[in-house]
């Protein structure tokens, strides 16, 4: 008999700084797939968009669909959200099967399976094709072990990992994402993205790239560690779908390199004025020419992200970053000169940096962040990443565990002192408008003091 499968968004409780949250659209890919592999019968949930108790509403959907598996994930940071769905539905239905996937599983699926001891099957890399097979093995009761890309526990609890899922080659060959069974209607009306001027954009994200070919020691990549692209037409023929279905008016495009290739930019740029809407891009430093910056001038190009990370090359390289201070410098005056909206960021304690390393890239920062609208953030060392790995080695991250039921929180990777380095964070503090969570898991507390800051800052 076909299986009833719920796929859910928790209700999010880390939202960002405007109480907004992001649609994880990996859960709206994995969706779309399933619905179309006919493999079960698939109902959705957004918890984000439903009042009441969380608990109330997610009983009342699973007995009403007789729901015998239910799938859901998300990056390591949001952990807490969901170990308490895991905890929620296994309330409702001690017997029922619980997949989760995502970031979280797939950085360290060993670590996530014990953090979260409800889930009974954890998705390693892309989910798409592993969520398919995976249910197909449950309705069927053939052997799970013969799914690639899975976590999950033998009959004395050890926990076995199959074989490594291949990466999807031909991103074009998946269905868009799942926008109706979200509601994504109403995450437009609610999650408003605002510009400068104060005005409101209807906001989509559209995924035009899965991972990376760089290995930046801060970032982890979910979906692979081979960078795909998906073709334009793809691209545009979800465009199209989305302005007809939504009111849209400005459209982000997810890919982290997406100007490797200025031909591909040139088709982009030609091919995006024909729609009423405004767009975003991301780019690494050393992709910014001359030639860029005129492809882009004289569109309706809102916003450049770009990523700084620090003002000195010797953090840049520890970084991995493959670009220089004067690579930076002259990009960001390039896109400046253009009037292009940039938007960068920097992020303090490499494991590199030194009280006089941060100095030079705050006193840097305070120079040009106006003028290239760049904001100050911490390092955090994700689950995956490189600077992770070597944290968890070296003793600073002496329980993952834990670490992920912190919520990732800021340690001290750096040559800095202690005091050194909350010098540093209460500067990027005051500059980023928030209080981070800090750990020090040696001295086996919290450290929330107020030092004096570095002398360049008043």
């Amino acid at each position: 008999m076909m299986k009833n499968v719920l796929l859910l968004i928790p209700r999010y409780r880390t939202y960002g700084f405007d109480g907004h949250y992001v649609m994880p659209m990996g859960t709206l890919y994995v969706s779309a797939y399933l619905k179309r592999s006919g493999a079960a019968h698939v109902t959705t949930l957004n918890l984000n968009h439903h009042e009441g108790e969380e608990c109330d509403i997610l009983a009342d959907v699973i007995n009403h669909g007789n729901i015998d598996i239910i799938g859901f994930g998300g990056l390591s940071g949001e952990y807490q959200d969901l170990a308490r769905m895991a905890r929620y539905a296994r309330a409702v239905n001690p017997d029922i099967t619980l997949v989760m996937g995502g970031g979280i599983v797939t950085a360290d699926p060993e670590t996530a399976m014990r953090a979260i001891p409800e889930i009974d099957y954890g998705i390693i890399g892309e989910g798409e094709r592993t969520i398919v097979e995976l249910v197909e093995a449950l309705t069927g009761n053939t052997d799970v072990h013969q799914v690639d890309g899975l976590i999950f526990r033998d009959h004395q609890g050890a926990l076995i990992k199959t074989a490594n899922r291949k990466e999807i080659h031909d991103l074009d060959s998946l269905p868009f994402p799942d926008y109706e069974g979200f509601n994504y209607g109403e995450y437009l009306i609610k999650n408003p993205d605002m510009s400068d001027e104060g005005k409101r954009y209807s906001q989509v994200s559209v995924i035009g790239g899965r991972s990376c070919k760089f290995n930046c020691t801060f970032c982890f990549h979910p979906s692979g560690t081979k960078y795909r692209q998906r073709s334009l037409e793809s691209i545009f023929k979800e465009i199209d779908w989305l302005t007809q279905h939504y009111d849209i008016s400005y459209i982000a495009l997810r890919e982290e390199l997406f100007a490797t290739d200025n031909e591909r930019v040139r088709d982009f740029c030609k091919r995006i004025e024909k729609y009423d809407i405004d767009w975003s891009i991301q780019l690494r430093i050393d992709n910014v020419n001359q030639e860029l910056v005129n492809l882009l001038k004289n569109t309706r190009c809102r916003y450049v992200f770009v990523g700084v990370e620090s003002a000195v090359n010797k953090i840049l390289k520890s970084m991995h970053k493959g670009i220089t201070v004067e690579q930076i410098e002259n990009a960001l005056e390039m896109l400046h000169l253009a009037g292009l909206n940039s938007r960068s960021g920097v992020i303090m304690g490499d494991t590199m940096e030194t009280a006089a390393t941060a100095e030079e890239t705050i006193a840097w920062f305070l120079k040009n962040h106006e003028r290239y609208r760049m904001f100050l953030d911490m390092i955090i060392a994700f689950p995956g990443s490189i600077i992770y790995n070597r944290a968890c080695k070296d003793g600073i991250i002496p329980d993952k565990v834990q670490f992920l039921k912190d919520g990732c929180p800021i340690v001290n990777l750096s040559l800095m002192t202690e005091q050194d380095f909350l010098r540093m964070m209460n500067i990027v503090e005051k500059y980023n408008y928030r209080k981070y969570n800090y750990k020090n898991y040696r001295n086996g507390n919290n450290i929330r003091q107020s030092p004096k800051s570095f002398d360049i800052v008043d």
